[in-house]
């Protein structure tokens, strides 16, 4: 940095929908972050989507070098509920994005 402080790793897990795209983008262009990993859970939409949803933002981004790991597809207590209804039927507003040019890493998020 700049300033001479020191960069804070890190490493997000999410259930990239709209609200977690924004803060992908944020972790990306913040010049104090260093975006290590992300982690995908089912929540916004299922984990399949979560995931091509994580790795479309990193793209646009341009951070597609951020290791991106598909996690568990279900919550371990609860039922599985998405909120469709409230980021589209995609987690992204279903606003269409093309689809990712990579996949996610061959380890489970864990």
């Amino acid at each position: 940095m700049p300033d001479g402080r020191q960069q804070v790793p890190v490493i997000i897990d999410c259930d990239t929908g709209v609200d977690d795209a924004l803060a992908l983008l944020f972790a990306v262009r913040h010049p104090g972050i260093d975006l290590r990993a992300v982690t995908c859970v089912a929540g916004n939409t299922d984990v399949d989507g979560v995931v091509r949803n994580t790795l479309t933002v990193l793209e646009r981004a341009g951070a597609a070098d951020v290791p991106v790991a598909r996690g568990a597809g279900r919550p371990l207590i609860e039922a599985p509920r998405s909120a469709r209804h409230v980021h589209g039927h995609d987690g992204m507003g279903d606003l269409a994005l093309p689809a990712p040019r990579r996949t996610p890493v061959d380890a489970d998020a864990v």
